[in-house]
């Protein structure tokens, strides 16, 4: 089987935090801005969906915080059941509920957690560490 690896980076372009070093942190996406990431990354995923015949690997690293939005977080989800998806990996603050990793397969969903002292204390960002272990969910930070 042929391999593919994409990494995925749609126009959304915001973040609930706002580190001084960071332009995303300034930025509020519109309505409309948030309908079209939306309708691209849905249309993304389910391109993906189509393409059995090859070896998939996915990194999802948009700029701004996309973890926050339900329809990554289901997207990621309905991504990491796929067959001929090897691995789906998102960039992520943590910040968001983790409870969808309850509909994930743990064996194929990976995160790439940022660490953000100003805006989350070491303690809620360990807790959120132990929910990715519990769930047995790879990540790194």
């Amino acid at each position: 089987m042929k391999r593919l690896d994409i990494l995925y980076r749609g126009p959304l372009a915001s973040c609930n935090y706002g580190c001084e070093y960071c332009p995303f942190g300034k930025r509020k996406d519109s309505r409309e801005q948030l309908a079209t990431d939306r309708d691209q990354w849905e249309r993304f995923t389910d391109r993906v969906a189509t393409l059995r015949d090859l070896e998939t690997g996915i990194l999802v690293t948009p700029w701004g915080e996309a973890l926050i939005r339900k329809w990554y977080q289901q997207g990621l989800a309905r991504l990491s059941h796929l067959p001929h998806v090897t691995r789906v990996a998102a960039q992520t603050n943590l910040s968001c509920s983790l409870e969808w990793l309850a509909d994930a397969n743990p064996e194929r969903l990976a995160l790439w957690c940022t660490y953000h002292p100003e805006w989350t204390s070491l303690e809620d960002f360990i807790a959120q560490t132990a929910l990715l272990d519990a769930a047995g969910v790879q990540y790194s930070v």
